[in-house]
């Protein structure tokens, strides 16, 4: 029963370690230029397969014999996982740039906390090893505060936007020119970054690529996205399939878990990072190279991010992952998940109001807290249904 005890108790610190690392995601690239991001989620994933390489160094069993290497063991569920999160992050970017941030943040949750709540409730009927919450009910309850928690999300407004009531319209006009060419402006404000470490929101915006001369030919005109009806429920449709996406990234560690145990091979959670690493890896490399010839198909420059500040980022992503596989193997799937998945939320707010200043008025900070709020408690009846 000590055992038992110590377990949990670790799994909760995982669980911090998880969230606090996924929620400071942004940090170390906040002041720098990604670009359109597709040079940028490609050298992040190198630091999450340098990462995960050098957790297999560490791990590995030198003294096994044959050709057997257990430390470097890759399983084609893992690999599926990686797969998914890149799948997950075009998804996003797409109904970011059809939908809004702001819209895509909120709606997404649906299906990201959802799917992982019925996931983490009625797995057993799906035939996953899954272990339910011993309160669905409160757990349900816990995930619809984190949901309405990002409404008020929706109602914020980058602060310069704010100021401007005070100019004349002459004023106004040369800040939306001046804000149209700044590359500060079009970083993300108060949102969360769970979706965009991968490049996330900017990845293959044309707004933000520097065009090549001359163009070759055929050239694709812009489209103006998330016009009328049809963009609406385009954009709608993008953002509700990213959730399902991210919430389905660490579905296949179920059956690969119960697939050991099956086999009697002592296994950790541990061997399951570099699999999903090397997954993502061929995922994002294979985007990148698309992403690039589409780029030079439309006459526009691919542009390169900075180096070291996204490999730390992925170092911090291979961290929290690490973090969550631990807490989904000792505690339920839904609660573990969606402790996570509403914690990182709660982090980011803190580090944009306290460390970034970037709600500093009366109605972003009424908004910001009021979303902490729903947050926080929504975390602490995810944490009693357990």
């Amino acid at each position: 029963q000590a055992v038992l005890m110590g377990t949990h108790t670790l799994g909760w610190i995982a669980i911090v370690v998880a969230t606090f690392s996924y929620g400071s995601l942004f940090v170390p690239v906040k002041n720098y230029d990604i670009h359109d991001g597709i040079v940028y989620q490609w050298f992040q994933c190198c630091g999450i397969l340098l990462a995960g390489l050098l957790q297999a160094l560490w791990r590995n069993d030198w003294e096994a014999p044959g050709l057997s290497a257990p430390g470097f063991y890759v399983c084609r569920e893992g690999v599926l996982s990686g797969v998914f999160f890149q799948l997950a992050n075009v998804l996003a970017t797409q109904a970011v740039r059809t939908f809004g941030m702001s819209h895509y943040f909120t709606t997404q949750k649906v299906t990201n906390l959802g799917g992982a709540f019925v996931v983490g409730v009625f797995g057993r009927h799906f035939g996953l090893p899954v272990e339910p919450p011993s309160d669905p009910l409160l757990a349900l309850m816990g995930c619809l505060s984190v949901l309405l928690a990002m409404v008020p999300l929706g109602f914020t407004k980058v602060e310069d936007e704010l100021s401007q009531d005070e100019h004349d319209h002459k004023s106004f006009v040369q800040f939306q020119e001046t804000r149209i060419t700044s590359p500060a402006d079009k970083k993300p404000h108060l949102i969360p970054p769970q979706h965009s470490d991968m490049g996330g929101y900017l990845m293959l915006d044309e707004a933000v690529s520097e065009p090549t001369t001359p163009a070759p030919t055929p050239v694709f005109p812009r489209r103006e996205h998330g016009r009328g009806h049809g963009g609406w429920c385009k954009g709608l449709a993008w953002s509700l399939f990213a959730g399902l996406a991210f919430a389905f990234i660490y579905i296949p560690i179920l059956p690969w878990k119960h697939r050991m145990a099956l086999e009697n091979v002592e296994f950790s959670s541990f061997d399951y990072f570099l699999s999903i690493s090397v997954g993502l890896f061929i995922a994002s490399t294979a985007y990148m190279l698309l992403g690039g010839a589409m780029k030079k198909y439309q006459g526009r420059k691919l542009m390169k991010s900075v180096l070291r500040p996204a490999l730390l980022t992925g170092v911090l992503w291979s961290v929290a992952s690490m973090a969550q596989l631990y807490s989904l193997a000792v505690m339920p799937y839904a609660v573990a998940y969606c402790l996570v998945c509403g914690g990182e939320v709660g982090v980011s707010l803190l580090w944009g109001i306290f460390v970034f200043k970037e709600a500093t008025t009366f109605h972003n900070l009424t908004c910001t807290m009021l979303a902490f709020l729903g947050v926080l408690i929504g975390v602490g009846l995810v944490a009693a249904s357990k």
